[in-house]
């Protein structure tokens, strides 16, 4: 979040397709063009996306968010997102 300067209130609005793959590269759509994700971090967002979290129960398996909240439908709150980064 730090590398790319942008709010949590703007990081919590990502979705997955957010997130372009091409071929080895992982770029990050928030703003034109996107913007490169360097290959350390790459391999962890990528992992994560793999086992995000609040994907087991049926009102949130199918959703697109980068931070899913306990909310269908809902991304994670700010707040939330704040506390499990410290």
């Amino acid at each position: 979040m730090l590398l790319y300067a942008q709010p949590l209130t703007r990081v919590v609005q990502l979705t997955i397709d957010d997130l372009i793959r091409d071929e080895e590269d992982v770029f990050l759509r928030i703003g034109e063009p996107p913007s490169p994700v360097p290959r350390p971090v790459a391999a962890l967002l990528l992992d994560y996306i793999a086992a995000r979290d609040n994907m087991n129960t049926a009102t949130n398996r199918a959703s697109r968010w980068l931070f899913p909240g306990r909310r269908a439908g809902r991304p994670c709150r700010p707040d939330h997102l704040s506390a499990l980064l410290n």
